[in-house]
């Protein structure tokens, strides 16, 4: 009997909740039954992982299958497609082929056995990677070019609901025959969004008095212990899916931050679905014009502080209601959500003379040291760095031209039938791609370590010989530089006021003994 380990990949964590791996263990077991000698052994999962972006040695799951394979505990590798084994071109070739040479045989579900008896098979086994490797990066360009044909045409395509409606089953099939899920309107959520919509256009609330409205009247959000904030109102009043009309390409994703895209930029269907309509348009226009009629433009007031405090029990910022030199300093996220313990509410002015107070007191602790020594050492290490930097661009560059002409060779080492040149090349190409990948990291390293060793010893000087007496003096810019240097963040109780001091500084000058 032959000992079957069955591989099943998916890519995104959506193919995880799509069922994608129940359907590849299904058809991997019946194929199995189809075979005389084939009994399952053992099954191999990887969620969310790859083929493409991740090598063979980042990849735990195919690490172990070397490991079995190694250790004779398999005799057949099933995969439902080749493109499971790996996407890339210049590894995922040589991974069959040692699978083959110690004694595995590779079969695909839909594609057949894999066999590499003469250069030719060699060949093949190469194109077919190489195929799927541009087939990767070209999937996710037709993806969205497909998200934005269908979109236009009124077809929603995430994943979950927008707050207001919930998905069922539609009589849509998706080109590989899945029934589509559309959203519809959830009666109890949709109340809630046109109560949103009613205090700001009807009773002109603001986003944050909205929040605050809703948390009080204990009126809960779809996720459980979260509480309404004025982002969360904006980005509901922003949705145009409200007034019937779906919509792609609102936020743009870097890694794991999203931020919101130009409203120019949307993608928006050509026609209204009225079976999504929870807000009439009117509503909605009026809805989001008055919210852009009191968005500032660059015309707020540059304070001391601005920027440094925080409320020292929920974090946000702690900023002044108004324009004022005698406003008072109001919590963020007390305003957004209503419960926040700060109360203290400080005057601006007389929160400034606090910390300006401390920070004389702070620099009047320390004493002047002579700093010309320590700016000969930094300007020293910043061109050592920088020497280092231009050696490392010089070896990435040539490690990028041998890569190139390793992988120019593959195939000409492939037609040649030459097992061990194969096989060199392969070994060659994997050093410099970890050589490539080492300098690169050096390179990141390096440019830190230039960017943190900066002119800040320079400013700092210009402040010496009695930094207290030019912190007292000196113009409002010139104060916030200063700040700037010693302060990280102001923290605001309702019975104290904590300032947070830069660790660096410490490391510039020396506090006397008092």
């Amino acid at each position: 009997m032959k000992r079957v380990g069955c591989l099943y990949r998916v890519s995104t964590k959506r193919q995880t909740y799509n069922n994608d791996i129940p359907v590849q263990k299904t058809a991997c077991r019946k194929f199995i039954k189809t075979q005389k000698d084939w009994v399952l052994e053992k099954e191999y999962t990887e969620l969310g992982v790859s083929g493409y972006k991740l090598t063979a040695k980042e990849r735990d799951v195919l690490q172990t299958i070397k490991k079995d394979v190694c250790n004779k505990e398999i005799d057949v590798l099933l995969v439902f497609l080749f493109d499971r084994i790996g996407r890339r071109e210049e590894e995922t070739p040589f991974i069959v082929k040692w699978l083959i040479d110690n004694g595995i045989e590779v079969w695909s579900v839909n594609e057949g056995q894999r066999i590499i008896k003469d250069r030719y098979d060699r060949l093949i086994n190469f194109i077919t990677y190489w195929q799927a490797s541009g087939e990767s990066e070209k999937i996710s360009i037709r993806a969205k070019e497909e998200r934005i044909r269908l979109t236009k045409l009124g077809i929603y395509m995430g994943y979950h609901a927008p707050y207001g409606y919930k998905m069922e089953d539609s009589k849509l099939y998706s080109k590989i025959g899945k029934r589509r899920k559309i959203p519809v309107i959830y009666d109890k959520e949709a109340k809630v969004v046109k109560l949103i919509f009613e205090l700001i256009a009807n009773d002109e609330y603001g986003t944050d008095k909205v929040a605050i409205y809703l948390n009080s009247k204990e009126i809960e959000r779809r996720k459980k212990g979260c509480l309404w904030d004025s982002n969360k109102i904006l980005e509901l009043v922003r949705n145009p899916i409200y007034k019937g009309y779906i919509s792609f390409g609102k936020v743009s994703r870097t890694r794991d931050e999203y931020r919101r895209k130009s409203r120019d930029t949307w993608v928006i269907a050509e026609k209204q679905n009225p079976n999504i309509v929870i807000v009439s348009e009117e509503m909605w226009r009026k809805a989001n014009e008055l919210i852009d009629s009191r968005r500032r433009y660059g015309d707020r007031v540059l304070r001391l502080l601005s920027g440094y405090t925080r409320c020292g029990y929920c974090g946000n910022y702690i900023v002044p209601k108004g324009k004022s030199k005698y406003c008072y300093m109001l919590c963020k996220g007390k305003q957004k959500t209503g419960k926040c313990e700060y109360s203290r509410n400080f005057r601006v002015d007389v929160l400034e003379e606090i910390v300006s107070n401390e920070i004389k007191n702070y620099l009047y602790t320390f004493k002047r040291i002579n700093l010309r020594n320590e700016i000969v050492k930094r300007i020293r290490k910043i061109k050592r760095r920088e020497e280092k930097e231009k050696k490392i661009k010089q070896k990435i560059n040539i490690t990028q031209n041998r890569i190139i002409e390793l992988k120019n060779n593959i195939i000409s080492s492939l037609m040649s039938g030459n097992d061990g040149e194969n096989k060199k090349i392969s070994q060659e190409l994997n050093i410099e791609n970890e050589n490539l990948k080492r300098l690169n990291d050096e390179l990141i390293k390096i440019n830190e370590e230039i960017s943190n060793n900066d002119n800040e010893i320079d400013k700092l000087k210009e402040f010496i010989p009695n930094w207290s007496k030019e912190f007292e003096d000196a113009p409002l810019e010139v104060k916030r530089n200063i700040l700037d240097k010693i302060v990280d963040k102001v923290y605001l109780y309702n019975d104290k006021v904590e300032i947070q001091v830069k660790y660096p500084i410490s490391k510039i000058i020396i506090k006397e003994s008092i």
